[in-house]
């Protein structure tokens, strides 16, 4: 997302300096009198300065709203002065195809844009089930979206495709553009709009949104093939990697699986759902819980890791920053595959390897033998003896055991402090935490952290 700002044209200062004639029999030198004018000057200048200053200052606080609206609206919005070059910059990222999409079109747009009152919000709807906010003041154009109202429902791509007369070749290609876009609500638009002609000194004289419907495109007689920029060789091969993706984490193979998702991230951006903040990495998710039970991880254990990132994403909010969207997705993925490549190489039975499973899930909270037995249908004795019998430990060993592996993990890849930790592997008492954790590792877990800190 870009925010474009003119070169602002620098104040020019207003009025004349006057410089008074001393009357005969006053006593003022001509000296006296240019020292007078030059600090009328300099005062001039520095009222230039503090102008261009304040200028400035507006412009930042308008990229810097800019930018928050975008991470809310998980969609471009983009303030500038330079109109010509963001529409085509516009039309070459967002229009499908000028034939079918006039309305996404760099000069449909000028025209609008041209003809447009000012400081009204316009809403413009497209055939396609696309939208965008337009506004205009002063020399500025504010652009938001494009975006979509509503969710690709079954039937809709294909009922907008015969109600435009658009070939059937062009409906694969349709249905993954439009699942790129965010769902943003018109009344979050028109706010989000409002708010930055207010944070520019503007104001929105509607009050609330003018919706323009524009009309749709046809395809001349001899182009009935889809659009080059996503051929189906590139469906075909998306889908190969989305194969290879899944059998990866099917098998718990975290470098296979991070691997096809680089190739797929590479793929033009009218097929990649990567590049879309928030869509892509939900789409993953489902895709990694799917393949991990392909390899076999239980489902309990699959809801609870799904869950977990569910819910950081949600935290993390849609996200127009690659680096922290790549960097959550190969944790996520990692952890799908770790868990999955732990539970094949167990040789335990069905029973032992719940058991662990419910351990390595819950560490932070009170894990008990009896509990355990009660929600996996068995007696607490059976339980007891066929785990130590399997695994050489006892519940509560191992249960030390997998927390103080996960705080080693924590105080190696995190900054979090050593009570935090504590309590996250489910110990209240840090004294009684760094005990055992010596007791695993042979050394304090200030002393772990410095000889292992990433």
């Amino acid at each position: 997302m870009g925010i474009s700002f003119g070169e602002m044209a620098p104040a020019r200062a207003g009025g004349t300096t006057t410089v008074r004639i001393p009357p005969r029999g006053e006593i003022e030198s001509i000296t006296h009198v240019q020292h007078r004018f030059g600090a009328g000057c300099t005062a001039r200048r520095r009222v230039q300065h503090m102008t261009t200053t304040s200028e400035t200052e507006a412009e930042r606080s308008l990229e810097a709203i800019s930018g928050v609206l975008a991470e809310v609206l998980s969609c471009p919005v983009v303030v500038t002065t330079d109109i010509a070059a963001t529409l085509e910059a516009f039309e070459a990222a967002h229009c499908l195809d000028p034939g079918i999409q006039p309305a996404f079109t760099a000069t449909t747009l000028r025209g609008f844009v041209r003809d447009m009152a000012p400081q009204i919000v316009h809403e413009i709807l497209e055939p396609l089930g696309m939208a965008m906010v337009m506004v205009r003041w002063d020399d500025r154009l504010l652009l938001i979206g494009p975006y979509t109202h509503e969710p690709m429902h079954p039937g809709v791509a294909e009922e907008a495709m015969s109600r435009l007369g658009i070939p059937s070749a062009h409906l694969p290609v349709y249905k993954l553009y439009r699942t790129r876009y965010a769902i943003v609500d018109a009344e979050h638009a028109h706010r989000a709009a409002a708010a930055l002609l207010h944070a520019a000194g503007s104001e929105d004289l509607l009050g609330g949104l003018h919706q323009v419907e524009a009309e749709g495109g046809t395809i001349a007689p001899g182009h009935g093939e889809a659009p080059q920029s996503a051929s189906f060789t590139v469906i075909e091969e998306r889908y190969r990697l989305e194969r290879d993706f899944m059998d990866a984490v099917a098998v718990g193979d975290a470098e296979q699986a991070l691997a096809a998702l680089q190739r797929l991230a590479g793929m033009p951006q009218t097929i990649s759902y990567l590049n879309t903040p928030f869509l892509g990495t939900t789409i993953l998710r489902i895709m990694a819980r799917v393949a991990a039970q392909r390899g076999g991880l239980p489902p309990a254990t699959i809801d609870a890791i799904s869950q977990e990132y569910a819910q950081r994403l949600h935290r993390i909010g849609h996200s127009v920053d690659a680096r922290r969207t790549v960097g959550f997705t190969a944790q996520m993925v990692t952890d799908f595959c770790r868990h999955v490549r732990r539970h094949r190489q167990r040789s335990y039975s069905q029973l032992v390897r719940q058991v662990t499973d419910e351990i390595d899930l819950h560490l932070s909270h009170h894990v008990s033998t009896t509990d355990l037995a009660e929600r996996l249908g068995v007696s607490a004795s059976t339980l007891a003896r066929r785990f130590k019998t399997e695994t050489g430990l006892t519940v509560a060993a191992y249960t030390a055991h997998a927390r103080a592996e996960r705080a080693a993990r924590l105080l190696a890849t995190t900054s979090q402090s050593v009570r935090e930790i504590a309590l996250f592997v489910g110990y209240d008492d840090p004294n009684y935490f760094v005990k055992v954790f010596r007791a695993a590792h042979g050394m304090t877990p200030s002393a772990y952290r410095g000889a292992h800190a990433e």
